[in-house]
């Protein structure tokens, strides 16, 4: 359930909080995105790329089993929110969307009735020109790898396949 703590004055009373609630929670679930090509799920040398403005870049070793050996890169436009943060492979079920289909996850996922897009719609509420439109045409991504998790808030989603190291193909995609 989403909260906001809002500060308001009683009369005589000084300043007080209180807890305002946004609806019930939202419930969230992960389902696998097939995007046509798989990635080294053992390599721990993914590389995410993300600026302030601009894409968010992520660059993978291709499958060994893929005749292409070049990187496997995915390229998402109109990205809010790019993560790349644990848990890893081994404490993995501890997190939140474990239950909601990340278990079940091999390769991508999407996130539906994302959480974290309606946080970060709700706290860009206090923006003067704050339009809910930005973060309705949003996707959530989720993908576990073997040292963390990376999860990418965005609009659109384009695959690559750039040869090189992780980080040269992830700078490369930049360009």
């Amino acid at each position: 359930m989403l909260a906001l703590v809002d500060a308001c004055r009683g009369a005589d009373r000084g300043v007080t909080g209180r807890v305002v609630f946004y609806g019930d929670p939202v419930p969230e679930q992960v389902e696998s995105l097939d995007i046509g090509v798989t990635w080294e799920p053992n390599a721990p040398d993914a590389v995410l790329l993300s600026a302030d403005v601009g894409p968010s870049t992520l660059a993978l070793n291709a499958h060994p089993d893929d005749p292409d050996d070049r990187c496997v890169v995915l390229t998402w436009t109109g990205c809010r929110y790019a993560s790349m943060a644990p848990p890893n492979d081994e404490a993995i079920s501890g997190h939140r969307l474990w239950v909601k289909g990340l278990q079940g996850l091999l390769w991508l996922g999407v996130v539906h009735d994302s959480e974290l897009i309606a946080r970060l719609e709700l706290q860009n509420r206090i923006h003067p020109m704050h339009r809910a439109s930005l973060f309705e045409s949003l996707t959530h991504y989720v993908l576990p790898l073997k040292e963390c998790v990376v999860e990418v808030a965005a609009r659109d989603l384009a695959v690559h396949r750039i040869g090189g190291t992780t980080v040269e193909a992830a700078v490369r995609a930049r360009d």
